[in-house]
């Protein structure tokens, strides 16, 4: 990708959103990677149980109409 994307955000528009995304889902351990048409985060989530805690992968993948979407609040 350019540093024009074909949602024309930059990557700190993309980077910042992504972040935001993270923290809203809670995520911890996270890889984030490029592809063609967007972006897939992977991270883990930690929940708790009656009786312990407990961690899970989550993998999201983001489309660059999805960060446009993000970007602009929805």
């Amino acid at each position: 990708m350019s540093s024009t994307s074909k949602t024309n955000l930059t990557y700190a528009d993309i980077f910042a959103v992504v972040g935001k995304f993270i923290a809203k889902k809670g995520l911890s351990d996270v890889c984030v990677m490029e592809f063609e048409d967007g972006m897939v985060v992977v991270g883990s989530v930690s929940y708790e149980t009656s009786e312990e805690w407990n961690r899970r992968t989550e993998t999201h993948v983001l489309s660059y109409d999805d960060l446009k979407r993000l970007a602009k609040g929805g």
